[in-house]
């Protein structure tokens, strides 16, 4: 997830049951730009100030989340690696959410920076509470390579496999390769070192491509098949010596997108809805122009078979609203609504997979079978 107030909020009006059932990996955006000027509109110091604080109001519960401090960076001019105070901001990040209750789990990977690597290990020393490391596709090509350095990670970090989160993130897939990409999974898991050592191990894909505009045109809708959902259904119904997790970035593209604010009316307002098998996207009118279109968006998903009623979720509750002559919101609306609805689909559909892990979350903090 990436760490927007629509984000936030979507995260905010979950379940107790289905927050019980997930473990968010928080992306922490680069700080504000402001293109007219060129330059930043706050300082990392003021960028994180109340990162804790949003954390627990978010997400308030006492299972875990995974943070990711790298994606501070993804802003190529930002170049402000630490604090004022000289701290890493990965441990500022995770002190600040510690210090609010909730219990955080470092995120990192075997390619990152000494600086990165030192604030991982003084995290996991001082809060024991393991590692996530995200392990992409590129990193799959050579398994004798990849073992090498995991384990030179774990040395470093002085960690055993059994305190490890692995996320195997293969990111943005196509659906046109979905059976390349399941024989690839396939072959890693088989392959992956001591498989059956590791706290978790979770597959992360999205279907979701960084634009909607080649594939569906403005006052129109259509579907976006989802093949991440259909390539660890595949996987569900294997005989693998483990079955992974499953993870997904909601219903967004995880690239870094750095909009001029003349570009934000330019934006086309719409609605992700996921659905068994596949994204039903539909889109309206310029957001310049306002969200009226949104109106009849709201009313021809609540009118389909696939929408899946107002009691479903807080999301679904919004559309429901919207469609019968309530506020047709703005862009975070929307967002929001498609992410809660999202979420709480996965994760119901996930237990009702028979063969669905009962421990294969970090919350119990146990190894998963």
């Amino acid at each position: 997830m990436k760490w927007k107030r629509g984000e936030r909020t979507a995260l905010e009006h979950l379940s107790s049951a289905i927050k019980n059932s997930i473990t968010p990996l928080l992306e922490i955006q680069p700080v504000p730009y402001d293109h007219k000027t060129e330059n930043f509109t706050k300082t990392i110091d003021e960028h994180l100030a109340n990162i804790g604080k949003e954390v627990n109001n978010s997400w308030n519960s006492s299972n875990p989340i995974f943070v990711d401090a790298l994606t501070i960076y993804d802003n190529e001019e930002f170049e402000d690696d630490n604090l004022s105070t000289g701290q890493h901001p990965l441990d500022f990040i995770i002190e600040s959410i510690e210090l609010e209750g909730c219990r955080a789990i470092p995120v990192t990977g075997i390619a990152r920076d000494s600086s990165y690597q030192q604030a991982v290990f003084n995290l996991v020393q001082k809060y024991n509470r393991g590692v996530c490391i995200r392990i992409n596709e590129e990193q799959l090509e050579n398994m004798s390579q990849l073992e090498t350095d995991i384990t030179k990670l774990l040395q470093y970090i002085q960690i055993s496999e059994n305190a490890v989160d692995i996320v195997i993130d293969f990111k943005q897939i196509s659906p046109s390769k979905e059976q390349a990409i399941y024989a690839q999974l396939v072959d890693c898991l088989l392959q992956f070192p001591n498989i059956t050592a590791w706290r978790t191990i979770t597959f992360c894909a999205t279907s979701i491509p960084k634009s909607l505009s080649t594939i569906i045109k403005k006052f129109s809708s259509g579907v976006i098949p989802r093949a991440e959902w259909t390539i660890y259904s595949k996987i569900r119904k294997g005989n693998l010596l483990r079955n992974p997790s499953f993870g997904d970035y909601n219903i967004t593209n995880p690239d870094f997108v750095n909009l001029p604010p003349w570009l934000l009316n330019k934006i086309i307002s719409s609605l992700k809805y996921t659905c068994d098998t596949e994204y039903w996207v539909h889109r309206g009118d310029l957001t310049g122009n306002g969200f009226s279109s949104m109106r009849k968006i709201c009313s021809d998903v609540v009118s389909d078979p696939r929408y899946s009623g107002q009691n479903f979720s807080y999301g679904d509750a919004n559309i429901y609203k919207c469609a019968n002559g309530g506020s047709t919101g703005n862009l975070e609306t929307w967002v929001t609504a498609g992410i809660n609805h999202h979420l709480t689909k996965v994760a119901t559909d996930l237990s009702s997979l028979s063969s669905s892990s009962k421990s294969g979350l970090p919350p119990a903090l146990t190894p998963q079978p």
